[in-house]
């Protein structure tokens, strides 16, 4: 029996370029034409910000994909859907704890709640556990102001994957991961995570092509990626492992590049990544020889890892003290002006809005210095703690 899977990123942001995607409404139709004539078992859909697109893909694939979920999360929501060939039996979600910061406006990963969802699937008789996620994005590669939530949150995604994916039959993970497969956060998802890569483990191996984001063929890669990553980035990926059956991969390649006609271009600015599997054995113990080896865990990823979520700390730290610092500037700039208005009365239109905005500032920095930096500073510990269980360590209470 063979299972396909396809993950996409299908950067659909519901605004305005530039603040969002280009051709939004003309790629999601073209995707639609697209995978009216597809024979997926399952399709792993990202950055489906507006739940209406969704939908609107839901109800003209219906006749292929009768079975869908939308995960919702966040404030602009999880962006994170998937459509199914076959009966969804039950679904969970997971929000990572962390997600970027909230006054990082411009980014926007803390307002949309990046999560971990799980569909389990009915797929002939057999319990079929599907992930998918859309981790958070780096940014800057050079200075990585979020690498400690990047790193936590890969943490979490492998462990959820692990422990909750002991009764399936196959457990698959695809989504934008937004690490390459040299970065440490691969490293965790894989070993962690108990699971192997598809694109690596593939056996049409002719097939080189595996960059999936900032390729040179895409109409979307800005110029200055193009010097900087001249074949692209692999950002992209299915992940499987075998659970009651034995999983073995028969193929995986990139897909759905580019736009043909009437007008030329691309579905989005990363391809997708398709994958097909088959399963063999009732029972993993019945054909041992067949099955996946259990990936076995390093010292030396974690150590780095627990390196980097202890700087994280410290960070949180002078965090706090900056905040609680512009805290007294502003409420001393209001004490300052208390009687400003009676001296200067043309100006007391200007005292008063500068006052309520000094106010708001006032209020944001007191919940971020107080509750945000506190929930940020236990998440970090909490991944901390998990990182030295794991080396053996015997954990302290700081």
């Amino acid at each position: 029996m063979k299972f396909k899977l396809l993950t996409l990123n299908v950067w659909l942001l519901p605004y305005p370029y530039p603040l969002g995607s280009k051709d939004r409404k003309y790629r999601l139709e073209k995707l639609c034409e697209e995978l009216k004539d597809s024979d997926y078992d399952v399709i792993c859909l990202q950055e489906l910000w507006n739940e209406k697109d969704f939908l609107y893909l839901h109800s003209e694939l219906l006749r292929r994909y009768r079975h869908g979920h939308y995960f919702h999360s966040g404030f602009t929501g999880s962006g994170v859907g998937v459509l199914s060939a076959h009966k969804i039996k039950g679904t969970l979600i997971h929000r990572y704890t962390l997600n970027g910061f909230a006054h990082h406006v411009h980014r926007g990963d803390w307002f949309g709640g990046k999560i971990v969802g799980m569909v389990e699937l009915d797929w002939h008789g057999k319990d079929i556990a599907v992930y998918t996620t859309h981790l958070h994005a780096e940014y800057n590669r050079e200075n990585d102001l979020y690498l400690p939530h990047r790193i936590a949150q890969c943490f979490e995604l492998a462990q959820f994957v692990r422990y909750t994916s002991r009764a399936a039959d196959m457990i698959l993970l695809a989504g934008d991961f937004n690490i390459e497969p040299d970065d440490l956060g691969y490293l965790i998802i894989r070993y962690v995570g108990n699971l192997y890569d598809a694109w690596v483990n593939r056996s049409n191996m002719d097939d080189r092509d595996g960059m999936t984001c900032e390729r040179p063929d895409n109409i979307y890669t800005p110029d200055y990626m193009r010097k900087l990553c001249p074949e692209g980035k692999r950002l992209d990926y299915i992940m499987y492992q075998s659970g009651k059956s034995c999983v073995r991969v028969e193929d995986c390649r990139t897909c759905f590049n580019q736009i043909v006609e009437p007008k030329p271009g691309n579905f989005s600015d990363h391809v997708g990544v398709t994958a097909t599997f088959s399963l063999s054995g009732e029972d993993s113990t019945s054909v041992e020889g067949e099955c996946l080896p259990k990936v076995p865990l390093s010292n030396a990823f974690l150590e780095r890892s627990l390196a980097i979520v202890e700087e994280g700390e410290v960070r949180v730290l002078w965090d706090r003290r900056l905040f609680m610092a512009m805290c007294i500037i502003a409420l001393s700039l209001i004490i300052l002006t208390i009687n400003l208005e009676n001296v200067f009365p043309s100006l007391i239109v200007a005292v008063e809005i500068s006052r309520f905005i000094l106010t708001l500032f006032i209020g944001f920095c007191l919940w971020h210095g107080i509750v945000g930096l506190t929930m940020e500073r236990k998440a970090l510990r909490e991944t901390k703690h998990t990182i030295r269980n794991m080396l053996n360590i015997d954990s302290d209470l700081s």
